[in-house]
């Protein structure tokens, strides 16, 4: 169900490590996704990078998603 929503290839998937039903992508497009598996449309969309989003961390301990980019930059977003 995520390429759909994506516009690009999906680079990073991570589930997230304090519920089992919730997990993330990153795509080639640029955008940070967050999924309720149980819903066919994504929680939350960011455009998280002007180039390829590449990577993720999930630290949902400190209420965050980290993404890395092409672009050479590390953001943080809040969750």
């Amino acid at each position: 169900f995520f390429r759909c929503s994506h516009k690009s290839w999906i680079s990073a998937v991570q589930w997230s490590p304090t519920d089992p039903f919730v997990l993330a992508s990153a795509s080639h497009d640029g955008s940070l996704k967050v999924w309720d598996i149980r819903s066919s449309l994504p929680l939350y969309t960011v455009k998280a990078h002007a180039k390829k989003s590449k990577a993720l961390c999930l630290s949902f301990t400190d209420g965050a998603i980290f993404s890395g980019g092409s672009d050479c930059i590390v953001k943080k977003f809040k969750c």
